[in-house]
């Protein structure tokens, strides 16, 4: 079995646990999801089943969607609600303030990760030596936001947003920095994603779904690669291509690559041959 589950995530289950739940229903030993979701955050987390792993490097950085809960006045050690408190102020911005820093947001900008993720310093995973009490200084990545829309004010300290952003984006690094923006503290308080790449809330299953309906809700390994253009190789080319053999070929991007009407993975030219980078003959659902 080969391709993906789009999996919705429930509150409270971190990605491991969804993994291992898979796993067990669809009886197969390569699973694995495409980025992680906190485990207080809910929604579209795609899951990799079988040859569908090897797509891995190539489909993480897909763009995301989420719409984001803020809460201001106060803060806490991990930056949502699972944390302990840690700050408080008095000021609660007014949705005139946030809609006036929002656009500082859009576009590419540095962002210093939360001290609770899964970043490595030194080959120990950041949330592990934060527990610890360790001092942890992240270093600012570059991350994208496409669109930051503030959708309504929930209560009175609270208040919803729409995001649309890059791979590697922290939402809850977002809260801070918003709060700080705005001379005040803060953290997020509820979180949905509502896509990764082409995987949609829409479509998602829950895990009882995933256990009643067993392999017929893998989808195909092609499934998130629909944005990709074809590049068939010449049908006298096939055994070239089938054992590695050189195969000329003069485009940069990666490609879904097809001889004598077989997929045979996602490749791309260097130097003027093809690169077959991640292979994936035979793979396609029967």
């Amino acid at each position: 079995m080969n391709g993906f589950v789009n999996v919705l995530k429930p509150v409270g289950a971190t990605a491991s646990d969804v993994v291992v739940c898979v796993k067990h229903i669809l009886h197969e030993k390569k699973v694995g999801h495409l980025g992680t979701l906190d485990p207080g955050a809910s929604g579209v987390l795609p899951v990799a089943v079988g040859q569908g792993t090897k797509l891995f490097n190539l489909l993480t950085n897909k763009v995301k969607r989420y719409r984001a809960f803020f809460t201001f006045g106060k803060t806490t050690d991990t930056l949502d609600s699972y944390g302990a408190v840690i700050g408080k102020c008095e000021k609660i911005p007014t949705e005139q303030e946030l809609l006036a820093v929002l656009p500082s947001f859009v576009g590419q900008i540095d962002q210093v990760p939360p001290e609770y993720s899964a970043i490595s310093v030194g080959g120990v995973r950041a949330y592990k030596l934060a527990r610890q009490g360790e001092n942890i200084s992240l270093n600012a990545r570059k991350i994208t936001i496409y669109e930051i829309d503030l959708l309504s004010q929930r209560s009175a300290d609270t208040f919803v947003a729409d995001i649309k952003c890059s791979g590697g984006t922290y939402i809850r690094s977002i809260a801070r920095d918003l709060a700080a923006a705005c001379g005040t503290v803060g953290y997020m308080s509820g979180l949905i994603r509502l896509s990764s790449g082409c995987f949609e809330l829409s479509n998602a299953y829950t895990l009882e779904e995933i256990g009643n309906l067993g392999r017929s809700c893998v989808l195909d390994i092609t499934y998130p690669l629909a944005d990709l253009p074809v590049y068939n190789v010449e049908s006298e080319r096939y055994d070239d291509l089938d054992h590695g053999r050189i195969v000329r070929a003069n485009f940069d991007e990666y490609r879904k690559i097809y001889c004598q009407g077989t997929f045979f993975g996602v490749g791309r030219a260097s130097n003027g041959i093809l690169k077959l980078e991640y292979y994936l003959k035979n793979a396609l659902q029967e």
